[in-house]
């Protein structure tokens, strides 16, 4: 069941973010009452049973969510892709989304006025940071880097960055292109650190005009 976040000021208005848990141990039908055909059968190539479930709470939950924002049947709504792959509801170009999940969260942010995106990373203490700081970060930022945490930071605040900007992270520089030790980051966005997780990190980021005349 998805769960609304609390805004407290540090988002727009008009962005709505939740949360939803999800239960490894649950058989995966029991949270896939919303997926199409296609997304059944995306979910049945993934291996483990966590890889199911994450998949099929993240879309059945997208699906409710959307489907109660713009009044249509969750299980009815089309999805299209955009030029980098980013999805987007069709017959409803203004509706701006994005999923992310790992361990057991998903986080899902909407707006019908702005562009969205999020990231969230379960804290993995075996991961090698330093050996991978090349790839995502940029000199000044690497060597700001002194914790694990502080890399999974980094990784998230960025990932979501590109993710809003449609690109992702396979266009251009990917990661590397923002540089967050001298806010170099994309014209026209924002950015803010999730820190409601323990052994989690994660991020938002959202476009800072928003199009009035999408309401």
């Amino acid at each position: 069941m998805p769960v609304l976040f609390a805004n407290s000021g540090r988002w727009p208005s008009d962005i709505a973010l939740w949360s939803v848990d999800v239960d490894l141990k649950k058989h995966a039908p029991a949270v896939s009452r919303f997926l199409s055909a296609d997304e059944c059968n995306r979910m049945a190539r993934y291996k483990r049973l966590g890889d199911q479930l994450r998949f099929a709470a993240a879309r059945s939950s997208l699906r409710e969510i959307l489907g109660e924002r713009v009044a249509r049947d969750p299980a009815e709504l089309e999805f299209e892709a955009g030029a980098y792959g980013r999805p987007w509801l069709a017959g409803f170009p203004h509706v701006s989304f994005n999923v992310s999940h790992s361990g057991e969260r998903v986080l899902i942010a909407v707006s019908m006025q702005r562009a969205v995106g999020v990231d969230i990373e379960e804290l993995n203490p075996a991961l090698d940071w330093r050996s991978l700081s090349d790839t995502v970060c940029v000199k000044e930022e690497a060597s700001r880097i002194v914790s694990i945490r502080d890399f999974y930071r980094c990784w998230t605040a960025k990932e979501a960055l590109l993710k809003a900007t449609g690109a992702g992270i396979g266009v251009g520089d990917g990661l590397k292109s923002i540089d967050l030790a001298n806010d170099r980051i994309p014209s026209g966005f924002n950015f803010v650190r999730l820190d409601d997780f323990d052994g989690y990190a994660a991020a938002m980021a959202f476009g800072v005009h928003a199009d009035t005349s999408a309401l």
